[in-house]
């Protein structure tokens, strides 16, 4: 009796150990995930995609679309303009205008950079040239130079946006300069700032124009602009503003 009593005593722990395994199995997992051997053997795998042997494989599911708005949102700022400028008109015209700046993007990262750092607003209007409002820096464009082709409204604006680092240099004094137009260089003895390059007869409009006409011609050589855009540049007389200015507006470099 003793001896039979001590077998069972012995055979106890494993009983024991097997209620709880099936206790296990049966109740803590064969819940909603069905239960059965396949949940369990998916739990001892330590893998959330392991599968009892035998078992089918669930069919991959179609990837949910994603709205043009929120795909743009995920891109880096350089993608997407719209990020630091302020784009008004139409919806044809900013079209035009986003078209133009990816343009200069995609041409040189140096010149887009520039831009978008200078320009706050590009504004459609039945002039082009620039101004101030109420501190934003502002190129207005009108139909005939933004719809002229992709590759002219990227040079309308790039000069539009020289002039705005011209204005933003001569009115910060002694502040921090922006950055320089790509290809400009500055005369660092005289200021840090290469927009703003002292020399004999700067001020006067028709440097500042001439300067603002070569960013606009290298800009339209980087987009890749045809020669009957880039010719006439190359032949402006220095009092000829109509290549980047038109309509009813006031000099004001």
């Amino acid at each position: 009796m003793k001896k039979h009593l001590s077998k069972v005593l012995a055979l106890l722990p494993l009983v024991l150990m097997g209620a709880g395994v099936w206790y296990f199995v049966q109740v803590r997992m064969g819940g909603d995930e069905g239960g059965g051997p396949a949940a369990w053997l998916k739990a001892l795998s330590g893998r959330p995609g392991a599968a009892a042997p035998g078992a089918s494989t669930p069919a991959p599911q179609a990837p949910v679309p994603v709205a043009p708005g929120v795909a743009a949102a995920r891109l880096p700022p350089a993608y997407d303009p719209r990020v630091a400028m302020d784009i008004q008109g139409s919806p044809a015209f900013k079209g035009q205008v986003l078209s133009a700046l990816k343009l200069i993007w995609a041409a040189d990262r140096g010149t887009f950079l520039f831009v978008k750092n200078n320009l706050s607003v590009i504004r459609s209007q039945n002039m082009t040239g620039f101004y101030m409002d109420h501190g934003q820096t502002v190129a207005a464009i009108s139909d005939a130079n933004a719809f002229r082709s992709v590759t002219w409204c990227a040079g309308i604006i790039a000069h539009q946006a020289w002039h705005a680092a011209y204005s933003l240099s001569k009115n910060k004094n002694k502040a921090l300069p922006p950055p320089p137009p790509p290809g400009q260089k500055a005369d660092l003895r005289v200021d840090a700032n290469p927009v703003r390059v002292d020399y004999h007869g700067m001020d006067s409009l028709l440097d500042i124009e001439a300067r603002a006409f070569a960013f606009q011609l290298d800009v339209l050589r980087k987009v890749g602009a045809p020669r009957s855009e880039t010719r006439p540049l190359l032949r402006r007389q220095p009092e000829d503003f109509s290549l980047a200015h038109d309509g009813d507006y006031n000099i004001n470099p």
